[in-house]
Order: structure tokens, then C-alpha cells, then sequence
């Protein structure tokens, strides 16, 4: 949305929040990407927030949506007063990758807390990816990648791509070993316009672009940019196939480094949320290279 825009839905939302117009509020909330309410709530004060995340909340319907978009300062005051029972209900529609994000928001009890509330197999697969760094490509992936062994013939591999509800975005189809290994990778278009009986082996790229889980996020998405990738393979050092990094995840990391970057040449660190600061804040991160360009410019103006 451009500024207008934001002012308006911004000016709608609060007359209505005012008026508890709950009902219109729901279908406003309805009718707004959640990426568009996830930049209101950096104008909304507290009381705002509290009363629309409520809503979103007794929706039942796109919280994990737009916990996925919010701002990472947001999420921990949004969550933080909530019982561990309630958290784990509004997070298990989410991705495990998003999942072990927020719970990396959180504090330790909290999330451990969280964490045993949830079924056994997601909260196993969420603590191992909270193992990875932030910045890497396992603190990134996401485990539901859809893979199929290498003797499975291609109307068989359609079948089972149709019948697949949780793989993250069949972007191409991985081909694996008996082991788990990853062999090959098969993308759509030649999936669908091979013949019935052909098996993957026959069909698979066998020299596939991949990353390990300690791999840079800089580097994940310079591989992606680089080979124009919609997804890029995460495996061990034995080639167990572990995860996929999406394209989507990738954007995200671009822009978060691009936004580092331009806080560095300001002079303001690495605090992607330097606009959710106070400003007295802002300023004591600002002072030391305010007071270094102050003492370069005078001994400029002297010279």
C-alpha cells in the first residue's frame, strides 16, 4: 500500500475501534491482507493492538498469517501476556520454521512451555530448528519438504503431489535414496510431461544446487538469486535431505540485509526495528557518529 492508503485503512480502523464497531471491524479485518494489518499495528498504540489482535484472535481464522508478518518487537508484546496453552493454539496452523521463529522471540520458560503443550513430532522438529542460528540456512527452512524415492514412476510421483496437504510449495520434486539421501531433483514441467511408467531416476537432475544447514542466509540467497531457484535444497554433509529454503524466505532475507546495510552507512547499527525506538533511543544510538562527523566537519572547516 502507498502512504494514502495507509492513512486511510489507519483512519478506518481507529473510528471503528472507538465506536466497538466489532462487527465491521471483523470484516474489514476480513477483507485486509495481513501483511497490510501487520504495518497498521506499527501505528496502533497498545490499547489499539490489544483490541484488534483480540478480534483477529476470536476469528480463530489468520492469526499465524499475520503473526508471520509483524514485526518481531510486536510479536513479543503481543505474546508475552498470554498463556503458553493459548500461544501454542494460535501457532499450530503455522509452518515449523515460523513456529521456532517466534518461540525464538520468546523467553526460554515460555517457549519451553509452549513447546510441551504441542504434539510430540512438532515440537521435536521446532526444537531442532531453534538449534540452528538465526542467519543461517537451517534457522530458515522449513522441514516439510516433499520428496519421493527414486524408482517411483511419474503418474505415481502426480498422484502423490495431488494427495500432499502440508509440503511446503512444490516447487520441484526431490528425488532421495533408501537412506534419505538426496540423488536428484525433477521439476514439475518435466514431471507432467513424462510418460506414466518412467521412473524419477530417468528423469532427474542429478547435479542439484544445494546449501548445508550452517550455510550464511547471505549466501542461501545469493545461490538463489544467482541460478533463479524458487527453492533451494538443505542437507547434511552425508546428503540426508533435511529441509527446503523458499523463495519467499529468501526475499525476506534480502530485505533484511539490504535494510542492515543502509542502517550501517547511517551510522545506526543493525536494529531493523529502529522506527518501533523512542526517540531518545534513536538518539544514543546516533550520537557517537553524530559527534564523529561534528568532529570531522570542524577540523575540515579548520584545515
Amino acid at each position: 500500500m502507498v502512504g494514502t492508503e495507509v492513512a486511510v485503512l489507519l483512519d478506518t480502523f481507529r473510528r471503528l475501534i472507538r465506536r466497538k464497531a466489532n462487527a465491521n471491524l471483523r470484516r474489514l479485518i476480513e477483507k485486509t491482507h495481513a501483511a497490510d494489518i501487520a504495518l497498521l499495528f506499527r501505528y496502533f498504540n497498545e490499547p489499539e493492538k490489544s483490541f484488534v489482535f483480540t478480534l483477529i484472535r476470536e476469528s480463530g481464522e489468520a492469526t499465524g498469517e499475520l503473526l508471520s508478518e509483524l514485526d518481531e518487537s510486536i510479536i513479543s508484546e503481543l505474546l508475552s501476556p498470554l498463556e503458553p496453552t493459548d500461544v501454542a493454539s494460535m501457532l499450530s496452523d503455522m509452518g515449523s520454521d515460523d513456529m521456532a521463529d517466534i518461540l525464538n522471540l520468546l523467553e526460554d520458560e515460555k517457549a519451553q512451555a509452549i513447546l510441551e503443550t504441542l504434539q510430540r513430532k512438532e515440537s521435536e522438529e521446532i526444537e531442532e530448528l531453534m538449534a540452528y542460528a538465526d542467519d543461517s540456512a537451517g534457522g530458515i527452512m522449513s522441514l516439510d519438504v516433499f520428496s519421493l524415492s527414486e524408482s517411483t514412476k511419474a503418474m505415481d510421483a502426480i498422484t502423490a503431489i495431488q494427495s500432499s496437504e502440508k509440503a511446503e510449495m512444490v516447487f520441484y520434486l526431490y528425488v532421495t535414496d533408501k537412506a534419505s539421501h538426496l540423488t536428484g531433483v525433477v521439476s514439475l514441467r518435466d514431471l507432467v510431461t513424462a510418460p506414466a511408467s518412467a521412473e524419477l531416476k530417468s528423469l532427474m537432475e542429478r547435479d542439484v544446487v544445494h546449501v548445508t544447514p550452517d550455510t550464511d542466509q547471505e549466501e542461501v540467497a545469493k545461490l538463489v538469486s544467482k541460478y533463479n531457484l524458487l527453492a533451494i535444497p538443505v542437507i547434511e554433509k552425508d546428503r540426508t535431505l533435511l529441509g527446503i529454503v523458499t523463495v519467499d524466505d529468501v526475499v525476506d532475507v534480502i530485505r533484511e540485509e539490504a535494510t542492515e546495510d543502509f542502517l550501517q552507512m547511517a551510522g545506526i547499527g543493525k536494529d531493523r526495528e529502529i522506527l518501533m525506538k523512542s526517540t531518545f533511543d534513536n538518539v544514543k544510538l546516533r550520537l557517537p557518529w553524530l559527534f564523529a562527523s561534528w568532529i570531522g566537519g570542524t577540523i575540515a572547516a579548520y584545515v
